[in-house]
């Protein structure tokens, strides 16, 4: 059996890169390959239980103990024992260090970019390239979920791109859950209702998405933010926000939610202004549901599967373009687009493709 040991910083549920390594553990043929984490332990909602379930073990270290020589002391103790064939880092994290300690082992490493940005500032961005040199030389095979987010992390060095993946058919549109959803959180049925699925950071940019919402012009349209926040600060400034434009009785925050899939249905189009993603699986699930999504022009071109996502500039002066397309789009689109699972079956992020992709990987 190969066993793969996964370092994707946390193992949380709003993790995307998570999503993505999840949907990929379910299908594999866990006899022939096995994954482990080790990871950081913020204290949010993770999948320790089901990792365990599928066969698989988890070793964390608590947020406040993550230096790099306990980081480096853990990995060193586990590719020691011989259990393991590869070791499978997602950048960017603390925990790229012991790339260097796999090649001790002769274990051989594969360097995952999932990001089109290094980091939301500048001293971070810096910061993290420092930490990123010793992929050059100790990275034996390097992948990026997009070319962008490829050509970012590894520069001249040749990678393979592999696509994101989900389950997109557990996406698609639901009547029933459009109904549910709506009544819980007050939609009423002429509502219009914007989606935003993400962590509420500065990477995801909602606050650009609430000050497009003051620009709309009907008034009727609601703005649904799903997902928790980064830190109470960021989310106290978001509310803040809101509450200056006079935007509180037209946006929702729901918070963690553990069936984000059921909420696609509510909405009536789909919002992702990043300032960068690598291939944001929340644009996937939303194509899958049949939704129209607005999409930064941060994000790669390839998210387009379906042939219903709009790339927009995220400036200032760019605000009332994201309104009026969004206005238009909902007066021309009557329902959900029906043939979106099909399009995404018939293209590159097509399941059993990428998986075989995957298994490659791991020379399966």
């Amino acid at each position: 059996m190969i066993r793969v040991l996964h370092l994707p910083d946390n193992i949380e549920k709003r993790n995307g890169r998570m999503s993505v390594i999840m949907s990929i553990y379910r299908k594999l043929d866990r006899s022939k390959i096995q994954f482990d984490f080790a990871c950081t332990d913020y204290g949010f909602e993770n999948f320790e239980d089901e990792i365990k379930e599928l066969g698989g073990n988890v070793y964390k270290i608590p947020s406040t103990e993550n230096s790099f020589k306990n980081i480096k002391s853990m990995v060193n103790e586990l590719l020691k024992t011989g259990r393991y064939s590869f070791l499978h880092y997602h950048a960017l994290s603390k925990w790229g260090c012991t790339l260097g300690i796999a090649n001790k082992y002769h274990v051989k490493t594969i360097v995952h970019s999932h990001a089109t940005e290094l980091s939301d500032t500048l001293f971070k961005s810096i910061r993290n390239r420092i930490f990123s040199l010793n992929i050059f030389n100790n990275g034996d095979k390097l992948v990026a979920v997009s070319p962008e987010a490829g050509k970012k992390l590894f520069i001249f060095k040749k990678y393979t791109y592999i696509p994101n993946m989900i389950n997109y058919k557990k996406y698609a549109f639901n009547k029933n859950n459009r109904l549910n959803i709506r009544e819980k959180y007050g939609i009423e049925e002429n509502d219009l209702l914007i989606g935003n699925v993400g962590r509420i950071s500065i990477q995801k940019n909602q606050e650009y998405a609430i000050k497009c919402l003051k620009h709309i012009k009907q008034s009727n349209f609601k703005l649904m933010f799903v997902g928790d926040a980064d830190n109470n600060q960021q989310i106290k400034k978001i509310k803040d926000l809101v509450l200056s434009l006079g935007l509180d009785s037209k946006v929702i925050f729901t918070g963690m939610v553990t069936d984000v899939e059921r909420y696609y249905s509510a909405f009536d189009i789909f919002w992702l202004p990043s300032l960068y993603e690598g291939m944001p699986t929340v644009g996937i699930e939303a194509q899958a549901n049949g939704l129209y999504v607005l999409v930064s022009e941060a994000v790669s071109k390839n998210l387009d599967i379906t042939g219903n996502v709009r790339f927009l500039k995220i400036k200032e002066d760019d605000i009332e373009n994201w309104a009026n397309l969004t206005e238009s789009l909902v007066k021309t689109v009557k329902s959900h687009d029906v043939s979106a699972i099909t399009k995404i079956e018939n293209s590159e992020f097509n399941s059993k493709k990428v998986i075989e992709q995957w298994k490659k990987l791991y020379e399966v």
